[in-house]
């Protein structure tokens, strides 16, 4: 008896387990939703990454500038697709649960600059691809429906 109920509380676990991990956006089945290539550090990512809307430069120093990105800020100012910032960036630890990328906005057009207001705006990415041919991406709504905004390296 005790078998069965031990078995039993292990599927349920397990099925549990499974149910979740859809919605973390960590595992996906999405295409373009790939993991965090082995091995990759802060180097891997230094570049400038582009899609049809957004253009994101990462520096070795830490620093980043974008334009067009991030688009969901409810109370900002102007097009978002003209929207510049600025701040730093990390890669945080690959066991780690928060965003791959991590960025710390301290000034954003239209919406904030930290000179004057102090603070920052945290956003993140997620990575995929591999060391030598990373990009970076988002799920846009809601994780299920596989819809991905995704920058890709072009230098």
């Amino acid at each position: 008896m005790n078998r069965r109920l031990f078995g039993l509380a292990c599927t349920l676990i397990l099925a549990a387990s499974v149910s979740t991990i859809g919605c973390s956006g960590r595992s996906s089945s999405c295409p373009g939703a790939d993991q965090r290539p082995r091995g990759l550090n802060t180097r891997d990512l230094v570049g400038t990454y582009k899609n049809s809307a957004s253009r994101l430069t990462l520096r070795a120093d830490g620093t980043f500038t974008t334009v067009g990105w991030p688009t969901d800020l409810d109370d900002a100012d102007g097009d978002p697709w003209s929207r510049t910032g600025s701040g730093t960036w990390e890669l945080t630890p690959a066991h780690d649960t928060d965003w791959p990328v991590s960025f710390s906005f301290h000034k954003i057009s239209g919406y904030r600059d930290s000179d004057a207001e102090g603070g920052s705006y945290g956003n993140g990415l997620y990575i995929g691809g591999s060391r030598d041919n990373p990009h970076l991406y988002e799920f846009v709504g809601d994780p299920d429906s596989c819809d991905l905004a995704t920058l890709k390296r072009h230098s």
